[in-house]
C-alpha cells in the first residue's frame, strides 16, 4: 500500500512538472525585442511561480513531518532557496509587468494535503521522490527556457536558476538512497 501511495504521489508531481511549457526545439518563433513577454515566457513564469510557493509550502512540510534529518535539512533548503527565486520572480513581475501566480496550481495544492495528512518514514518516501522527479523535470525546463525563452530576462532568469536547481536534483537523489519507510514520526514542535 505504502508503495502504491508513494507511485501516486510521484506521478502526480511528474504530472505537474511536465505542464511546465517547453520551448519546441527547431521552432521558427522570431523572439520579440525589448520587455516584449510571449504567451509562452508567461507561461513558464507563471508556471514557475507556482512550482516555488509549492516547493516553500512543501519544504516547511519537510522541515517538520519528515523522519530523515537529510530529508529535514532539505525541506529547509527548498524553502531559503525557492524563496530567494520567488522574490526574483516578483522582481521580473514588476519590470515586465507580468501579474504571476499568487498560489500552487490545483495538482500542487493536492499534493501539499496529502502530504500535511503523513509524518515520519510514510512522508519521506511519498515527499523524497515526487521532489527528486519534480526538481528532474525543472532542470530540463529551465534549460529550455534559458537557452530558446523569447525575452531576455526570462532567458537570464532561467539560466541563474539552473545551479540551484542542479543541486537540488542532487541533494534529492541521495535522499532516495537513505529513505526508511518505517521510520516513526518526529516529535511534534511547538508552533
Amino acid at each position: 500500500m505504502r508503495a502504491r501511495f508513494a507511485i501516486s504521489v510521484v506521478a502526480a508531481a511528474c504530472v505537474t512538472a511536465t505542464s511546465l511549457p517547453v520551448a519546441a526545439s527547431g521552432a521558427a518563433t522570431p523572439a520579440p525585442t525589448g520587455t516584449a513577454v510571449s504567451a509562452q515566457d508567461r507561461a513558464f513564469l507563471n508556471q514557475a511561480a507556482q512550482g516555488a510557493q509549492f516547493e516553500v509550502a512543501t519544504g516547511r512540510l519537510a522541515a517538520n513531518r519528515a523522519a530523515s534529518a537529510a530529508v529535514q535539512s532539505f525541506g529547509r533548503r527548498m524553502v531559503t532557496d525557492h524563496g530567494k527565486e520567488l522574490q526574483q520572480l516578483q522582481s521580473l513581475d514588476q519590470t515586465l509587468g507580468v501579474t504571476l501566480s499568487s498560489t500552487p496550481g490545483t495538482d500542487q495544492r493536492n499534493l501539499t494535503a496529502i502530504w500535511t495528512s503523513v509524518r515520519g518514514g510514510a512522508f519521506d518516501c511519498s515527499y523524497a521522490p515526487a521532489i527528486y522527479a519534480a526538481h528532474g523535470m525543472d532542470v530540463h525546463v529551465f534549460e529550455q527556457e534559458a537557452e530558446h525563452a523569447d525575452n531576455a530576462q526570462v532567458r537570464q532568469f532561467a539560466a541563474a536558476q539552473l545551479p540551484v536547481l542542479r543541486q537540488h536534483l542532487q541533494l534529492a537523489s541521495k535522499n532516495l538512497g537513505n529513505l526508511n519507510c518505517a521510520a516513526p514520526a518526529p516529535a511534534a514542535t511547538p508552533s
